[in-house]
């Protein structure tokens, strides 16, 4: 099972979502749909439970032939869960004790934080090394390559890098990671266990 953040239903909803909100721009949509204006921030939290359930399926799921690890932008997108969450959470407790008649509006927005803040504590590396039918299949972002065992003569894992010494002389540098000690070393044991192929030290 390959893990993606958003599946076409996922995508299909921002779609109309962000096209009403362009609407909005011109067209007043609380005559239309009532309480739009209020309502409406809320629907990113909703895409967010579709995500979590996504990441909680996944991991309790996770494929054996495959890992994750980070890339240099992970901490940056693991970090905004949190400050959304912290946002819509003191917004939700100011409006709650401010107005008398939206309480329930209020404590939506709560409850929206502390999806943002969960989201945050389930997040998923986006980068996939994985067994594909015996060849050696990288990703990250939108750089993908697979590469077949016997090719490879040797294998560096850096913080940064992973280095591929290929035939004739050749490299490969699948590059933008941010790995620490025990990333590198759990990347070690999936490539020995997985391919039996030689990592240089350094």
């Amino acid at each position: 099972m390959k893990f993606q953040k958003k599946d076409k239903s996922t995508l299909l909803l921002t779609t109309i979502f962000l096209l009403i909100i362009m609407l909005s721009i011109f067209i007043d949509m609380d005559k239309f749909i009532p309480h739009f204006s209020e309502y409406s921030l809320l629907f990113f939290p909703l895409l967010y439970i579709i995500d979590i359930f996504e990441s909680i399926r996944y991991s309790k799921n996770k494929p054996e032939n495959e890992i994750r690890i980070k890339n240099s932008n992970d901490n940056y997108i693991n970090i905004i869960p949190f400050i959304f969450g912290s946002i819509f959470c003191c917004f939700a407790i100011l409006f709650f004790f401010a107005t008398e008649n939206e309480k329930i509006l209020a404590v939506l927005y709560f409850i929206s934080g502390l999806i943002f803040i969960f989201k945050g504590l389930i997040f998923i590396p986006s980068v996939l090394i994985k067994n594909e039918n015996g060849k050696l299949y990288l990703e990250n972002g939108k750089e993908t390559n697979s590469f077949e065992i016997e090719h490879i003569e040797s294998l560096e894992i850096l913080k940064n890098t992973i280095n591929l010494n290929l035939q004739n002389n050749k490299k490969y540098i699948f590059s933008h990671l941010e790995l620490n000690a025990t990333e590198i070393e759990k990347t070690k044991c999936f490539i020995t266990k997985h391919f039996g192929m030689r990592i240089e030290n350094k």
